[in-house]
């Protein structure tokens, strides 16, 4: 009989599968996730602080859409989230994740800013923190744990 190597992917999945239990609630559908914010500020001289904390204050509390529950979320104060692509790389104990959302705000609810975040966290954690950026704000980001119920 001879050995094959499994694929990288399929060896990651079965692996996650098997050890990080934190990872199983991503299948279920959770009830909602505190996002907050610190140190926002202008990434440019032509835009105020007060305009990036208008648009993203200390943080707000998002709740998956019942369209499209692993790709829509909205928040308690009005903002619309959309994934529009992630990725994820996990070793050593360690979670890291690069996402891009597409995202409208609650005193422009039809313009859409694209908004880059990197977040790390250890495997198993209840949240992750990290930083965000949409091209005119930028801070630090830190989101909690998936609140069932």
């Amino acid at each position: 009989m001879r050995l094959a190597a499994l694929p990288v992917a399929v060896t990651s999945a079965l692996l996650l599968s098997l050890t990080v239990p934190a990872f199983s609630q991503i299948d279920a559908q959770p009830g909602s996730r505190d996002v907050t914010f610190q140190d926002v500020s202008s990434q440019d001289a032509e835009t105020s602080n007060e305009f990036c904390l208008r648009r993203y204050g200390s943080g707000y509390t998002v709740t998956p859409s019942k369209d499209s529950p692993k790709r829509k979320y909205t928040s308690d104060k009005g903002h619309t989230i959309t994934l529009l692509d992630r990725s994820e790389i996990i070793g050593q104990g360690v979670f890291a994740e690069h996402d891009r959302f597409l995202m409208s705000f609650p005193d422009a609810p039809d313009k859409k800013v694209e908004v880059t975040q990197f977040v790390t966290g250890m495997i198993g954690a209840d949240g992750y923190s990290g930083v965000f950026t949409d091209g005119t704000c930028t801070g630090k980001v830190t989101v909690g744990p998936w609140k069932t119920g």
